[in-house]
């Protein structure tokens, strides 16, 4: 019999335990108010371009019924506060 020589190192991923950067956040959860129609569509195209992925949520409350996108929360950092948006600079756009 031959004796191996290497060694296997093991990882457990624990999927209940998500790095805050990849949490997956809508814009109305990331700034406070809701974006509107224009600036998602703004943050979508960015994304779309950045390859970013982007997850759906169907809502249904008093306010909005429908889909909301989510993205994860390290893009939306870099989308406004860094500049990924073209035009503006993020505290034009960020309230409070």
């Amino acid at each position: 019999m031959k004796r191996l020589k290497y060694w296997i190192t093991t990882t457990t991923l624990d999927n209940n335990k998500k790095d805050d950067n990849m949490t997956m956040t809508s814009l109305y959860d990331y700034l406070g108010h809701a974006a509107g129609s224009e600036l998602g569509q703004q943050v979508a195209t960015a994304a779309r371009k950045a390859g970013v992925k982007h997850e759906i949520r169907e809502i249904k409350n008093p306010k909005y019924s429908g889909p909301v996108m989510l993205y994860p929360r390290s893009f939306l950092d870099l989308y406004f506060r860094n500049g990924l948006n073209e035009g503006t600079t993020g505290k034009q756009l960020l309230k409070g």
